[in-house]
C-alpha cells in the first residue's frame, strides 16, 4: 500500500514542476512550462551540493563509528543495551536539540556547519548501528580465526576476509545514514541557526505558502536524492555479489586442476 502511494506521488510531483497552468477539475494541466526550473536551478545546484556534502560526511562518521562499536562489542564482550543506541531516535528530537544548542553554545557558536554535521551523526548513527547489527551477529568469526592461524594480520583478515562479506551491509547502512541526514529539518535549521540551507529546510520553507511548482521541484529532489544513494547500494550489492562467486568458482577450478594426478 505504502509503496503503491509512493509510486503515484512520484508522477504527481514530476507534473506539478512542469505545470503552468492546471486548474481544477482537470486532470491534467493544460500548460507547460520549463521556467520554474530555470528560476531555482542555479539556486538549487548550492543547496543540493551543501546537502550532499553534509549527508556524506555525517554518513561516513556515522558508519565508521557504528563499525567501531561493533567491532569493540565483539573484542571485549560488552553489550550495550539497544533501547540506549536508540535513544535519539524514540526520545521527542526537540528536547534532545536543547541540549545539543546549549552545548554548542558552551563551546563555540560560530561554527555553524560542524555542529549541524555533529548533530546528523547524532541522529543518523543509531539507524546505522542497528541496520548493521544483523549482519555483524550473523558473520560467522570462525573465517577470522582461521585467517588468524595462518599467519595473517588482524588488519589483514579484517580488509580481506571479514570486509568483503560484510560490504553489501555497510553499503546499505551508510545509505540508510545519508537518508537520515537528508531528512533532517530540526538539527540543521536550529544549530546551523538558519544559515545553513539544505533539500529538506527549503523544502518546508516554501511548503508555507510559496508556489507550489517550486515546491514540487524541492519535494522532488528530496525524495530523489535518497533513492539515487539506495539504488547504488542494491548495485554495488549486486556486482559485488556476482564477482564474489566468480572468484569462489575460479578458486574451486583451480583446486580441482591441482588435484588432478599427472602421469607422465
Amino acid at each position: 500500500m505504502l509503496i503503491a502511494i509512493v509510486a503515484a506521488m512520484l508522477p504527481l510531483t514530476i507534473l506539478w514542476t512542469f505545470a503552468q497552468r492546471w486548474r481544477f477539475p482537470d486532470l491534467f494541466p493544460s500548460r507547460y512550462t520549463l521556467r520554474f526550473w530555470e528560476y531555482e536551478w542555479e539556486g538549487m545546484t548550492s543547496v543540493m551540493t551543501q546537502s550532499l556534502s553534509i549527508a556524506l560526511i555525517s554518513a561516513t562518521i556515522a558508519l565508521l563509528l557504528a563499525i567501531i562499536g561493533h567491532e569493540y562489542r565483539i573484542k571485549y564482550r560488552l553489550q550495550v543495551p539497544g533501547y540506549v543506541i536508540a535513544i535519539p531516535m524514540l526520545v521527542p528530537q526537540l528536547s534532545i536539540l536543547f541540549g545539543l544548542q546549549v552545548a554548542t553554545l558552551m563551546l563555540s557558536d560560530g561554527n555553524y556547519l560542524l555542529w549541524v554535521c555533529w548533530s546528523h551523526v547524532f541522529f543518523a548513527f543509531p539507524y546505522v548501528y542497528l541496520a548493521l547489527d544483523g549482519p555483524w551477529r550473523g558473520y560467522n568469526d570462525k573465517f577470522t580465526q582461521l585467517s588468524l592461524s595462518l599467519g595473517k594480520s588482524p588488519i589483514h583478515t579484517w580488509l580481506h576476509v571479514k570486509l568483503p562479506q560484510l560490504l553489501p551491509a555497510m553499503v546499505f547502512a551508510w545509505a540508510i545514514g545519508i537518508s537520515v541526514s537528508l531528512a533532517q529539518y530540526l538539527p540543521t535549521l536550529i544549530l546551523g541557526a538558519g544559515r545553513i540551507a539544505t533539500v529538506t529546510t527549503e523544502a518546508v520553507a516554501l511548503s508555507s505558502g510559496f508556489d507550489r511548482r517550486v515546491t514540487a521541484i524541492y519535494a522532488l529532489f528530496q525524495a530523489l536524492l535518497p533513492l539515487l544513494f539506495f539504488t547504488l547500494a542494491v548495485i554495488v550489492n549486486r556486482y559485488h555479489t556476482r564477482y564474489r562467486r566468480i572468484k569462489i568458482k575460479g578458486l574451486l577450478l583451480n583446486d580441482t586442476l591441482a588435484r588432478k594426478p599427472h602421469h607422465p
